[in-house]
């Protein structure tokens, strides 16, 4: 601690050597005194001094002139304007004394001194400073396990600002080495040291400071016991541990293999629960014992169980929104039961939700446990209501593309209704969803006393929307092509789906576009149209030819605020040629080739529920969807394909942390032809000269195999196999499926994410059952790279195929068609 203490020294040109005056007492901190005039030395003449009034008198005197000493950075002004003190006004010691206060605030200096002494025409004031050194550079040493943007984000996050150009403060300073040692024990390094130190830089006033980071180690949990433990053994204490675990694979994956002191604290909180949900009502922990041992730390902790509480009473204080009976009607426990806090506490945060849901959103409802004697305890609830508030304004920051009203339709509050804080926190999440609009913060909140009302103000990013792909190529069947594709989720910032792909080749040529609105008409009405054209025509000695055009309208309808019903009315008609070229006999004659012409027309409607309460949909962590689709073609609607298809799936997502996640899918699919099953092959090997049409083409089968189902076998081999007239043997698509996958991911930083996978899948042809026998399973991991340019992930799998299937004599089970590097741009499910 700095001690300033202001006083008036003898300050003149030149000084003589006077006799030692009597000792004065000391001046008060912050007093202003009067120099007394010296003697001068000087080779000119002695002058006169016309009008020199006494020492004592230059309080009321006008000011002649302001001075400042030792200020290199700090402009003389700038030091005059905070002392008050003005050229020509009166001379007001008492004035100048209140504003030294405010100069030393500033916190720029490290000492100030104020003098004064008789002028010419009035009182020269002179202020002698030290300036205090300012940051020149800040530097880290011995930080390899936490990067300095790290360091900055937790000097940041503590508001210890230690930009260049700051004054040098030694209790700023000793806060960020406490902050950074803190970081490093969140992070579960025990042994932390930082010191700080400051060093001359070349620029004068400046210096470097330094921070020497002593990192310890990173306290790996060797083993966690508990003494005094009567009733419950270690390993049920630990397993109410959720942040803290024995190190071991499965929880250095999940991060929960070190001790960090808060992560222990919390763990201690979940422990005594248990206790307080079992009767203990009083119990205690004394302070964890840690021993490093190595690289590792044992931990140790006192348990204080005491004895087992029962239940008494309950009553219930200062609620008037509901009722007595409402709140602890049906208590979840009765006289003499064993105390348990865990249902109790269920049925008191109800109620505060209850609460926050009809706009009090200062209410709080809590329990107090009384101690009747004979370990007995009443329970007496406290309600403070507070008044009920209603949403102000809304508004949206960070939205530079989309429109207000786009996001503004997701929330599920209108200004002026009540406050539902539960309701708007789901809207927040269903923001999320939308995959274009990233809430970053938590929103501004001001609460309006006097109207009762809250204005919210929502902060965001705009994330990418649009997907833009451009490529070429050749193959030898497609020959050359060029091709192009855009589609975004956020057309004109409207919130609206438009995609848009062209391909154009020598033999392939293809054409869509595609438009949905899921607001039609600012309703929770959907609207989507879609038109395609496409076309591939083959070498003769290839001998095939396909085309087909259609398109779809779909109309959908928002049932709450994750589930909505649609239904598609979808059109094709499809052309497909198979030419058989036959060599010529030793006489050279060319036999007439064979020709399948097939002539598909898809006439369906397809209604459909789905639930998402996916947090994103192209990177979730957390939330589920379900979707239920029952496809019908033919009969009255028209077309040469008749069929019932129905379809399930249910995804799953579980978070683990912030950077972790579990995902589970299960989906299968049935295909029931009807009609006239004499005019149509449910196989391409029953093609025959009479009956020349599928029942169920390719296009309209389940194919399973391939990056979206079972990673790393090829696209739809995991089915049965059919003979193409001129192609032979190939995989066709199967009547009913069924699939799984299981996933788990970890973000390694923003764009990255590694996943580790388990998939497993079969389709059946249209006269096999379902086996489970029959699944095919792979494993492995893939990395996905999120980019600026697409809205799905680039993916790069490894597959490894646990069980191969080398095939059978059978023509019609060829072995596992494998490979176990794929690549992809998309999702797995």
């Amino acid at each position: 601690m700095l001690l300033i203490v202001l006083f008036a020294g003898t300050v003149a040109r030149g000084q003589q050597t006077a006799p030692t005056p009597a000792e004065r007492p000391r001046p008060r901190p912050g007093t202003i005194l009067e120099a007394p005039e010296t003697g001068r030395i000087t080779d000119a003449p002695a002058t006169t001094q016309p009008n020199r009034k006494p020492s004592g008198t230059l309080a009321g005197q006008p000011v002649e002139r302001f001075e400042a000493v030792g200020n290199t950075s700090v402009a003389s002004d700038t030091i005059r304007v905070y002392l008050g003190i003005s050229p020509g006004d009166p001379y007001v010691p008492e004035a100048i004394q209140q504003n030294f206060l405010n100069l030393w605030q500033t916190g720029l200096f490290d000492d100030v001194r104020i003098e004064t002494e008789q002028g010419d025409t009035g009182v020269i004031v002179r202020a002698i400073v030290k300036e205090r050194p300012r940051i020149g550079s800040v530097e880290y040493r011995g930080n390899k396990n936490l990067t300095q943007e790290k360091v900055n984000e937790a000097l940041e996050r503590d508001k210890i600002d230690l930009h260049v150009g700051n004054t040098i403060e030694q209790t700023l300073i000793r806060r960020a080495a406490e902050s950074i040692k803190r970081a490093y024990t969140e992070g579960g390094f025990e042994g932390v040291q930082v010191d700080a130190t400051t060093e001359d830089l070349a620029e004068p006033g400046e210096k470097k400071v330094v921070f020497i980071i002593n990192e310890g180690i990173k306290a790996k949990v060797a083993s966690i016991d508990f003494v005094g433990n009567a009733h419950f053994s270690d390993r049920t204490l630990r397993g109410e541990m959720k942040e803290v675990k024995k190190h071991n694979i499965y929880t250095w994956i999940r991060k929960k293999n070190v001790y960090v002191p808060s992560k222990l604290d919390e763990d201690l909180e979940h422990v005594k629960n248990f206790y307080q949900d079992h009767g203990y009502q009083k119990v205690s922990f004394g302070d964890p014992q840690i021993k490093t041992v190595g690289k590792r730390v044992r931990i140790t902790i006192p348990v204080k169980e005491g004895e087992i509480h029962t239940f008494g009473d309950v009553s219930v204080t200062g609620n008037t929104v509901f009722t007595n009976d409402q709140i602890i009607g049906n208590w979840p426990l009765k006289k003499g039961e064993v105390l348990r806090r865990k249902p109790m506490q269920a049925r008191l945060d109800a109620f505060d939700e209850a609460y926050r849901m009809r706009g009090y959103i200062y209410a709080y409802v809590d329990p107090e446990y009384i101690d009747k004697g004979n370990n007995v305890v009443d329970v007496n609830i406290h309600v403070f209501e507070g008044e009920q508030f209603r949403l102000g304004r809304l508004e949206f920051e960070g939205n530079t593309t989309t429109k207000d009203k786009v996001l503004r339709r997701e929330i599920f509050l209108e200004e002026g209704q009540i406050m539902d804080m539960e309701t708007f926190k789901q809207s927040l999440y269903k923001l999320g969803q939308l995959g274009y609009f990233k809430v970053t913060e938590n929103p501004d909140i001001k609460v309006n006393q006097d109207s009762k009302t809250v204005d919210i103000l929502v902060k965001g990013i705009e994330e990418g929307k649009n997907d833009v792909q451009f490529g070429g190529g050749y193959s030898e069947g497609g020959g050359f092509f060029l091709q192009a594709q855009f589609a975004t989720r956020n057309f004109l910032g409207e919130g609206e789906n438009f995609s848009l792909g062209y391909q154009r080749g020598a033999r392939t040529n293809f054409f869509s576009i595609a438009y949905s609105d899921p607001w039609f008409l600012d309703t929770p009405n959907s609207l989507g149209i879609s038109v395609y054209n496409r076309e591939t025509v083959l070498p003769q000695a290839f001998g095939y030819e396909q085309r087909g055009k259609g398109g779809t309208v779909a109309y959908g309808y928002r049932l709450h605020r994750f589930d909505s019903f649609s239904v598609l009315y979808g059109y094709e008609r499809a052309h497909s040629i198979y030419q058989t070229v036959e060599q010529p006999d030793p006489n050279g004659n060319i036999p007439v080739p064979a020709v399948s012409d097939l002539r598909f027309t898809t006439s369906s409607i397809v209604p459909s529920y789905r639930y998402d309460s996916r947090d994103n949909p192209f990177d979730a962590m957390r939330g589920a969807r379900v979707s239920v689709s029952l496809a019908y073609a033919g009969g009255p609607i028209g077309g040469t394909i008749n069929m019932f298809k129905p379809t399930i799936g249910l995804t799953k997502f579980f978070r683990l942390s912030r950077k972790s996640s579990i995902s589970m899918n299960v989906e299968g699919g049935y295909i029931y032809p009807f009609g006239d099953k004499k005019d149509c092959a449910y196989t391409y090997d029953d093609l025959k000269k009479d009956v020349t049409q599928l029942c169920i083409p390719t296009a309209e089968r389940f194919l399973v195999g391939g990056e979206s189902s079972v990673r790393g076998f090829r696209y739809g081999t995991l089915g049965p196999y059919e003979n193409y007239p001129n192609y032979g043997l190939r995989p066709a698509g199967g009547y009913k499926y069924h699939a799984y996958n299981f996933e788990y991911l970890y973000r390694i930083n923003d764009p990255l994410r590694v996943v580790l996978f388990a998939d497993a899948g079969k389709a059946y042809g249209y006269k096999e059952n379902f086996d489970v026998s029959k699944l095919r399973y792979s494993v492995g991991a893939e990395m996905r790279v999120f980019l600026p340019v697409f809205q799905f992930p680039l993916r790069f799998i490894y597959a490894i195929n646990p069980a191969p299937d080398k095939g059978s004599k059978d023509p019609f089970r060829p072995g596992d068609d494998f490979e176990s590097f794929q690549f992809s741009i998309g999702n797995t499910f």
